[in-house]
Order: C-alpha cells, then sequence, then structure tokens
C-alpha cells in the first residue's frame, strides 16, 4: 500500500509539472469587476508532492516581479512572502508562515514559476491565490483550488466467521456454497469495491457502512471443479490518478476419491515379519486421505505417493502379531471435508507365527534377593504355531547346557541352578525355535549377593619414608555394599591392630605411619556385610620410599617435520606415585627446547625446527627425587629442496643423486642415438663397398650368415666404444639366437654409481670383481632398434664379455677392496665362458672407467 501511494504521489507530481513546462502559463488579464482573477484547478495526493503554478513573468521587456504573495483561503495574511521591491528578483527575501514551515519551495526557474508542496497533508485542501506585484506594469492573481486525495487503505477479503483470508483459501467441498466479504477502510472520496475473476467482473454492489467502511459480499452458489485454483480479485478505488488497492485469493477446492484398491496380492503373513502393502486411490483433490485399518484400530505405519497423472498411492509398513490372525485388514480413502466420501478394499488376515516366549523365576525365588548358596529355578513359558522343535538356554548371551558338577540341570522348558555362586550373576535367557523361526525370551538379571572380596584393579605397594603418613586405599567388591572394614598390620616380628581409617560404602582409606624399620611388611584389610564375613583379606605391602628406576625401551615412534613421538616402558616406581619428564635439547647450541610431564611415559613433540637433530632427556620423578636420564637422539625430517634458485643471485643450487641419474640417463640417450647412426652408416658403407667390388671377387653366396669372432677384428679399429663379439657354440644357443647379433653398452647410470665411486681406493680394476645386479639402464643396439628399460638388469642376450665388470664394494667403504657375488641368470654356461675367453675387464669398461675419472 505504502509503495502504490507513492507511486500515485510522484505519478501526479509529474504531471503537474509537465502541464508547467509544456503550455501552463496562465496569461491573467488585469483584474476586474466581472472577472477579477482566473481559476486552476489542482489535485494531490496525501503524502506525496503537488506544484502550484504562478506566472510571475512581466507583460514588458524592462520590467519585473517586485513582490510575490500567497494567500490560502480567505485569510488576509500571507502563507509566503517573496519581497524584490529593494532589489533584484534572485536576492529576494523570502519569509514562510508556520503552516508550510520546511514543506514549500518557490521555483523561480521553471515557467511558469510554482510553489511545491512536500509532502502534502490532508488539511492542505482549499483556494490558494498567487498575487504578483510588478514594479511598473500592474498586479496579477491566480487562484488555484487544490483537491487533496485521501487513498483508501488496502481491502481485505473475510469469510463468514469474520477471520481475515490471504492466498490459497478453503478448501470448499465440491459443490456447497461460499461467501466471501471484501472490506476497505478510509480513503477520500470513499471507494468502490468491485470483485473481479480474472479480467470478468463478478459483482460491483458495494455498500457503504458506518466510519468510512465500503464493503461488497461476494456469493458463488454451487461451486463446480473448474473453479478449483480459480484467484479472486477484490479493488477498491477512489480516482483515477491512484493505483488501486487490491487483494486476490485462489480457491482451493476438496474432491471426492473415486476408486481404492489393494495393490498388494492376498497371502499369509508370518508373524514379527515386516511387510509393505500397496493401496491406491484417484480422483480425488486433494490427495485423498488414505488410512489402513486393522479391525477398529488405525494402523500409522504409512506413507503417500501421488504421481504425474494424480493416482494416490499408500504405502503401509506392516507388522503381524499373533494376535492379529483372523482380523479384518482394510485400505479406505476418503475426504474428511466431504460427507459420505469414504472408499475401502481389505481381507482377512491369515498370520503364521515363531515362538513367543517369556521367562519368569521360580515362584519361590525374587531376582532381587538370590545370595550364594540358594537354589535357582527358571521357568520357559512358549506360545508358538507350530510347536517348537527345540528349547535352547543362554546366559550373558553364551548357550548353557547341563552341567551337574556345577550345579546345572535344564529339563524341557525348565532351569535349575543349585547352590548359586557369585560367578552366575547376570542376564539369563531361553529361546526356542520352529518352522517360523527363532524366537527369544525377555531377559532375568539374577543379582546374586555375596561376601566382599579384594578388587583386582587396585594399588597393593606404597612406598614411604619413617614417621611419614601414607594412605592406603583398600576397594572391595561386595553385594550389598554396605561393608564393615577392618585393618591389621602383621608381619613376624610385629602385629597391631591400632590402624587408623576411614571408610564408605566398599572403599576404605587408612593412614599409616612407619615408626622404625620393624613397621614396615604386610598390610591387611577385609571386610564384614550381611552376607557374611570377607574369605581371603587384601594384602598391601609397605616398602621404604625412594626414588623410582630409569625408564626402559624408549624408542622414537613417529618423526615429521615438526614433530617427534617417543615411548618408553616404566619401571619401578619407589613405592610411590611417579611422574616422568622429557627435556628437548638442540645437538648444535645445546639448548632447551621444550620440557614436558605427563603421567604415563608418553611425549609427543609439536611445533619442532625443521631438520634438526634434538638430544632427549627422559627420566621419572616421585616425591623422593628423580630416576637417571636416559637420553635419546632424535631429529626432525628436512623438506623437500627445491633444485633452482629460482633466479636469485647470490644462492647455491642444490644439485641431489635423482638429478645426476636423470642427467645420466639423457647422455646415455645421445651417445645410444650416435651409436646407432654410426653403426646404421657404417654398414651401409660396407654394403656400398661390396657392390662396388662383386665384380672382381668370386660368387660369395655360399658364405655364412653368421662370422667368427675373428671377422669382427675391424669392429675394434673403427669402434673402441663397440665391445667384441664372442663365438658362440650351438650348444648355448638356437638356430633362431643365431640370427641375430646384439651388441649392449654399458649404461653412464652404472659408471656413475659403480666404477666412478669405486675406483678411489683400488690399485687395479681387477681387484674387485662382481656380478651386475644393481637396479641399472641399459641400451640394447639390435640392427634399427633402439630400446631403453628401467627394470633390473636382464643379462638375455649379452655375449659373456660383459656380463661382469669391475667395482669396488661401495657397503663397507673399505680401502681393501672385497670380492661379493650375486648369481646372475645367465643364457651362457660356465664353460662357454671359459672357453670364449670372458675376462673381467672388457675394452669399453676401460673407457669407462676412464670418463668416470
Amino acid at each position: 500500500m505504502y509503495a502504490e501511494l507513492k507511486f500515485s504521489c510522484c505519478f501526479v507530481f509529474l504531471g503537474q509539472l509537465w502541464l508547467l513546462t509544456f503550455g501552463a502559463h496562465v496569461k491573467q488579464k488585469p483584474a476586474s469587476k466581472e472577472k477579477p482573477y482566473a481559476s486552476i484547478l489542482y489535485t494531490a495526493v496525501v503524502g506525496g508532492k503537488v506544484a502550484l503554478p504562478c506566472d510571475i513573468s512581466s507583460p514588458a521587456a524592462d520590467d519585473s516581479a517586485a513582490l510575490i504573495l500567497w494567500y490560502r483561503g480567505e485569510s488576509a495574511q500571507p502563507i509566503y512572502t517573496l519581497d524584490a521591491r529593494r532589489g533584484k528578483i534572485k536576492q529576494a527575501r523570502q519569509s514562510v508562515s508556520s503552516q508550510l514551515e520546511n514543506r514549500a519551495y518557490f521555483n523561480m526557474i521553471n515557467r511558469p514559476a510554482f510553489l511545491q508542496l512536500d509532502p502534502v497533508r490532508l488539511d492542505d485542501a482549499g483556494e490558494y491565490r498567487c498575487r504578483v506585484d510588478f514594479h511598473k506594469a500592474r498586479t496579477i492573481n491566480t487562484i488555484i483550488t487544490l483537491k487533496v486525495i485521501v487513498p483508501p487503505g488496502d481491502p481485505l477479503v473475510l469469510n463468514e466467521k469474520g477471520k481475515e483470508l490471504k492466498g490459497m483459501v478453503g478448501p470448499f467441498n465440491e459443490g456447497e456454497t461460499i461467501k466471501l466479504l471484501c472490506k476497505s477502510t478510509g480513503g477520500k472520496p470513499r471507494p468502490s469495491v468491485i470483485w473481479w475473476k480474472e479480467d470478468i467482473l463478478l459483482d460491483d454492489s458495494y455498500t457503504f457502512k458506518p466510519h468510512d467502511v465500503v464493503d461488497n459480499e461476494l456469493t458463488i452458489m454451487n461451486i463446480k471443479r473448474k473453479d478449483l485454483l480459480s484467484e479472486l480479485t477484490c479493488k477498491a478505488s477512489n480516482s483515477n490518478v491512484t493505483v488501486p488497492g487490491s487483494v486476490s485469493v485462489t480457491l482451493d477446492l476438496n474432491l471426492k476419491p473415486k476408486r481404492v484398491k489393494i495393490q498388494s496380492a492376498i497371502r499369509p503373513f508370518s508373524a514379527e515379519e515386516e511387510v509393505e502393502l500397496r493401496c491406491s486411490s484417484s480422483g480425488s483433490r486433494p490427495s485423498a486421505y488414505i488410512t489402513w485399518w486393522k479391525g477398529n484400530e488405525q494402523l500409522q505405519q504409512t506413507k503417500l505417493n501421488v504421481d504425474n497423472t494424480g493416482l494416490e498411492t499408500s504405502i503401509l509398513t506392516f507388522t503381524p502379531s499373533i494376535t492379529d490372525d483372523g482380523k479384518y485388514l482394510s485400505c479406505r480413502a476418503d475426504n474428511p471435508l466431504i460427507p459420505n466420501s469414504a472408499v475401502e478394499d481389505g481381507w482377512k488376515l491369515e498370520v503364521y507365527y515363531k515362538p513367543q516366549i517369556s521367562l519368569e523365576l521360580g515362584a519361590s525365588r525374587k531376582a532381587e534377593k538370590v545370595k550364594e548358596g540358594d537354589d535357582v529355578y527358571f521357568e520357559c513359558h512358549i506360545r508358538a504355531n507350530p510347536w517348537v522343535s527345540q528349547v535352547f538356554w543362554h546366559f550373558e548371551g553364551r548357550s548353557l547346557t547341563s552341567n551337574n558338577s556345577i550345579g546345572i540341570i535344564i529339563t524341557n522348558q525348565t532351569l535349575a541352578i543349585h547352590h548359586v555362586q557369585r560367578e552366575f550373576r547376570g542376564r539369563y535367557s531361553c529361546s526356542a525355535q520352529n518352522v517360523e523361526g527363532l524366537g527369544v525370551s525377555n531377559e532375568i538379571f539374577l543379582k546374586v549377593k555375596y561376601v566382599p572380596r579384594c578388587d583386582l584393579n587396585q594399588k597393593t605397594t606404597y612406598g614411604v619414608a619413617i614417621n611419614e603418613a601414607v594412605e592406603v586405599v583398600c576397594r572391595l567388591d561386595a553385594d550389598p555394599s554396605d561393608v564393615t572394614f577392618h585393618w591389621r598390620f602383621n608381619t613376624t616380628t610385629k602385629h597391631s591392630d591400632a590402624i587408623q581409617y576411614t571408610s564408605d560404602q566398599i572403599e576404605s582409606i587408612a593412614t599409616y605411619i612407619p615408626q622404625s624399620g620393624e613397621d614396615f611388611g604386610n598390610l591387611f584389610c577385609w571386610g564384614t556385610n550381611n552376607i557374611g564375613i570377607q574369605i581371603i583379606p587384601c594384602v598391601f605391602t609397605i616398602v621404604p620410599a625412594g626414588p623410582p628406576n630409569p625408564l626402559q625401551n624408549c624408542s622414537v615412534l613417529n618423526q615429521t617435520q615438526d614433530q617427534i613421538a617417543i615411548e618408553c616402558l616404566e619401571g619401578y616406581d619407589g613405592g610411590m606415585t611417579q611422574k616422568f619428564s622429557l627435556e628437548v635439547y638442540t645437538v648444535e647450541h645445546n639448548s632447551l627446547q621444550a620440557n614436558l610431564t605427563s603421567k604415563s611415559p608418553r611425549f609427543k613433540l609439536s611445533n619442532l625446527s625443521v631438520g634438526t637433530l634434538f638430544r632427549l632427556h627422559v627420566y621419572a620423578w616421585n616425591a623422593k627425587g628423580r630416576s637417571s636420564v636416559v637420553i635419546i637422539s632424535a631429529s626432525t625430517l628436512k623438506p623437500a629442496e627445491k633444485l633452482t634458485d629460482n633466479g636469485k643471485t647470490g644462492k647455491s643450487v642444490i644439485v641431489r643423486p635423482v638429478l645426476v641419474a636423470l642427467i645420466a640417463v639423457v647422455a646415455l640417450l645421445v651417445v645410444a642415438a650416435v651409436v646407432v647412426v654410426i653403426l646404421i652408416k657404417y654398414k651401409n658403407l660396407r654394403k656400398r663397398k661390396a657392390g662396388q667390388t662383386r665384380r672382381t671377387h668370386p660368387d660369395k653366396s655360399q658364405t655364412p650368415l653368421w662370422k667368427d669372432a675373428s671377422d669382427l677384428s675391424e669392429l675394434d679399429d673403427k669402434g673402441p666404444d663397440i665391445i667384441p663379439a664372442q663365438t658362440l657354440s650351438r650348444s648355448t644357443f638356437g638356430d633362431d639366437e643365431k640370427r641375430e647379433k646384439s651388441i649392449s653398452l654399458i649404461s653412464p647410470m652404472e659408471t656413475f654409481y659403480g666404477s666412478s665411486s669405486l675406483l678411489e681406493g683400488t690399485s687395479s680394476p681387477k681387484e674387485a670383481c662382481y656380478s651386475i645386479s644393481t637396479p641399472t639402464e641399459s641400451v640394447s643396439i639390435h640392427p634399427l632398434t633402439l630400446s631403453t628399460k628401467r627394470d633390473d638388469v636382464s643379462y638375455e642376450g649379452l655375449t659373456p664379455a660383459i656380463a661382469t665388470h669391475c667395482f669396488a664394494n661401495v657397503i663397507s667403504h673399505d680401502s681393501r677392496p672385497e670380492c661379493s657375488e650375486t648369481r646372475l641368470r645367465r643364457h651362457i654356461s660356465e664353460k662357454s665362458n671359459e672357453e670364449s675367453g670372458a675376462t673381467c675387464e672388457t675394452p669399453l669398461m676401460e673407457s669407462r672407467q676412464e670418463s668416470s675419472v
């Protein structure tokens, strides 16, 4: 409403301003008796703006307004004055009456000039007169009648009970009569109130009521399905310069369901087994209220689905019981707001069920009044269809069988326990089975009352100095827990019952002060309750107190860049409560970094310096002192380091072995490519020479394709880095292997990790002879083929001359080379190695050693 009012006011003001600007100049004739002045009618809205025009232009070019006066009604006092009699109009003095203070502004820039009122009040309505006195010309008067409109309030829609309706209204039943009352309050003049259905006029018979109320009651007879979700709008308007106030409601209707059907097949159900049944209904608006009934009992575990076609489906999650057998199960769909609209479908239930069991204690006993030595009986009551085939008994979830030696006797549906003990305290149940399944009874907790016993989880050794008090805590396990305690000190030389103590239920605290060396020994504690006296007393050993023993087996569990975790095994506590401390020192500066104390010998250090070596001092302490210190060395991990200096000068580049390995691989590939090119060119050259000399030489068609080792001597001169091939025997290789000749190069990676670092301290390359087993990179050159492998070295296809090479022992770092052998997978036998003259060094290996140095 407020937004509409502002829009209306703005609309009126802009319209008036347009009239003033484009042709609304009022040229007044001189006043006369017949027509003393002209009159203009203006309309404004409360809260908006209005511009009242006044022509201050002079008839003569050399003349101007000297005095401008605004009057309202018959008042002789001006409400606005602009006096330019002693100067120019722009420097004229202005004065405003209290009625228009802070609301009036005279605009002389616009033509015609106008008096603006902002905001407009209801009492501003009336007649205004603008009087303009010129220096030379005669006075001109302009009369303006201002009409102030008060927009009506937003209309309200009420039902027959006077309740306001908004948005979706209803639901209304199909075929009934509805009445809606639209009421508007306020407005000047009084508004008209009209009902519309979209663009169709429904009712314009509004009525004026007291207290500025206007209403219009709309009656719709026999509402139909087509009226579903119809939008009805009530509008209230009192002028054409304001936006009408309106309110809309949407009709919601209830429609009867047409059909209901249980979709699930008729079948018997098993008791206590969940089933899901579906029932569909259609033709209802809103969705039909589908309910499930078991006899006269409504079932609640339902869920409703509606598909795109309007078919409504209710899903019932139903767990039948043995009492449901023979009852009528039905699905009912209805609209509760429409009388007699229910539709129903259903059938009689047939229920199979597994054993229904209840467990009871013998009538002569109560579970909470059983004590050690009593006889206990349990009865297992069973109801099943069909009857059970076997009965089971359970104690604390475990199967229970007859055992006469401990007093357990099971006969059919009865469990008897003779001379029950504390160990029989717990939960008992029984179960039985038929073709439908296993039935389990309720649990009965057998609470066996017993005499006090020692709590096994308590401290039994106390350290104390002479003439020093120590509190010894004795905790018992008893039922009932109202225990009377007894204390006694007893050794071979001394016996005393004069022990000071306090007790509370099953706990007692004795204060013991040894006076001499004879007062160290055993302190006994026992209790009694209404069941009896404790059989075996609790024994506490009183020893002279001292500092604890050192920690043992300290180890570092976890190391990160800024964290270290350590754990130790605690030693003897000296007879007193001990604690554990950790002091952290840096090895480089021997400065204390942290000091931690813990109740257990486990520590976790955080926020440590990255990549720093620390010395950890760990010790135990109690009130009598501390143990000797255990020193552990540990360090935080270093972060991954950058390989470049990011272009910054003055910082060194960090070179890692991985980088060296990558460089070596690249170099190896380059060398291999060069060797392949040279080998191809060499073979092409030999072919060309053979073609030139073919005419002068005899026919060599019978020449073997495989050459002996002597024929390869040329390679030694042509290429010193090519390993000579060895003569291969027929016993070692098959015919297919003879057709392929493989020349292998030693990888630069082998040179870096093998020969280069191992020549130091070795007098001769032959001093140490190792088999190649290190994962490395090999390049095998076959005719027109280059292959690179990152896996472990395979020696298939290599000639015996390069099967081994010499290098120093890198593991021991000893100046005296040692020989360590690793068996290789060789395709060449030891005998063939001897026949081929394989040695520990080759020309290529000599080149490797030189290059690595």
